[in-house]
């Protein structure tokens, strides 16, 4: 009777036992905390859990009132001076990038949207890089900053004349500490308001931009809106070859120039000051005797940090001798700006403000003065 009493309470104590922990199972082991599959950074993006494959979504505009006086006569417009919309991330892997870019703009009477960039990146390491399309090159430190991180509403004077903008080729660079390097080959480089993209057919153009951070890396952007911004300091230098496939007004070349290109550049920032500048040099192989040169020279100071910024520009521009295009360029260009920027959520929403003195010297006709205006909203984001 006993042994029949203990096998019954055993079988129930062992009952009970397996209900409780069929009720209440242990915890399962800790996973690594998740990635964000949506959201904003920078953009904003969708992306995959395992991190193949991401989307980014950029856009960017500015809306710009001009008013220019010159050879006495007033004019004034609004324009869209840039509207952008742009799509980026990787496919298959990390490494594997690709970016697409399309602009709207309404200068000189126009309402186009156009591909602006398009290129495909696979990155080694980081000391090492291959990129091929349609993309910006790696030449003017103006140009190569997004124009939404501008000191002032637009480049220089020197830069419309001087920079080498987009082309289609390949390129490879990368980055070690405190150095950078890029080299590229292309189809020939347009100048800006030059839409057409095919090489001239004889001749590719090539060049090659490295940098230098002495201090901190002062990057592609002018002004840093931000209390805890590193004293920065770096230096760079680039070099191409352009066989010239379109004539330019703005850049004073013509079909069938083969040019040699270099630029010197700077950039310094501790506090609330920046400190900006380039030499540019281009020399005519074939087609001109002389040599053409520009600078600028700026600086922005935060007169109340993070929100308010005074800014001060002058720019130069000397052609040795005019070349048969369309509307003849000016041999000297003297442009002298003053500006004042509202940040009200940094670079992602500002208003611009400024004023510039231009002085024309011709081939042909002797010197004139222009005054401009220029008063810029912007979006980034």
């Amino acid at each position: 009777m006993q042994r029949r009493l203990g096998a019954v309470i055993t079988l129930v104590v062992f009952t009970a036992t397996l209900g409780a922990a069929r009720a209440e199972p242990p915890p399962p082991p800790a996973l690594p905390p998740s990635t964000p599959l949506f959201g904003y950074d920078n953009g904003f993006f969708l992306r995959t859990v395992d991190e193949r494959y991401s989307l980014y979504i950029n856009g960017f505009a500015q809306v710009r009132y001009t008013a220019d006086v010159a050879h006495d006569t007033f004019s004034s417009t609004f324009d869209l001076a840039l509207g952008r919309l742009a799509l980026s991330g990787n496919i298959f892997d990390k490494r594997l990038l690709y970016f697409f870019q399309f602009e709207g703009s309404t200068f000189g009477n126009n309402n186009v949207i156009s591909m602006l960039d398009w290129w495909m990146r696979y990155t080694v390491s980081p000391l090492f890089y291959v990129e091929a399309g349609r993309h910006i090159l790696p030449y003017s430190r103006q140009f190569y900053t997004h124009p939404g991180n501008l000191l002032f509403c637009d480049l220089s004077a020197a830069d419309y004349a001087f920079n080498l903008p987009r082309a289609v080729g390949a390129q490879i660079g990368g980055v070690l500490p405190h150095f950078a390097w890029d080299i590229f080959v292309n189809n020939s480089i347009r100048a800006l308001g030059v839409g057409t993209q095919v090489n001239r057919g004889d001749s590719i153009a090539a060049g090659a931009r490295v940098e230098l951070d002495i201090l901190n890396s002062y990057g592609y952007m002018e002004t840093v809106p931000s209390a805890d911004s590193p004293a920065s300091l770096s230096i760079g230098a680039a070099f191409a070859y352009n066989p010239i496939a379109d004539p330019s007004s703005f850049q004073n070349v013509t079909t069938g120039d083969n040019t040699i290109n270099q630029t010197i550049d700077l950039g310094f920032r501790s506090g609330r000051v920046s400190v900006q500048g380039a030499f540019y040099w281009r020399h005519k192989l074939n087609n001109e005797g002389g040599d053409n040169f520009g600078y600028y020279a700026q600086a922005g100071v935060y007169l109340v940090p993070n929100r308010l910024e005074l800014a001060g520009r002058a720019s130069g521009v000397y052609f040795a001798a005019p070349v048969p295009v369309p509307v003849q360029p000016d041999k000297t260009i003297g442009e002298y700006t003053g500006g004042l920027n509202v940040y009200l959520f940094g670079h992602g929403a500002k208003l611009q403000a400024d004023y510039s003195y231009v002085r024309h010297e011709t081939f042909s006709s002797g010197t004139y003065p222009e005054h401009r205006v220029r008063v810029q909203t912007q979006i980034l984001f």
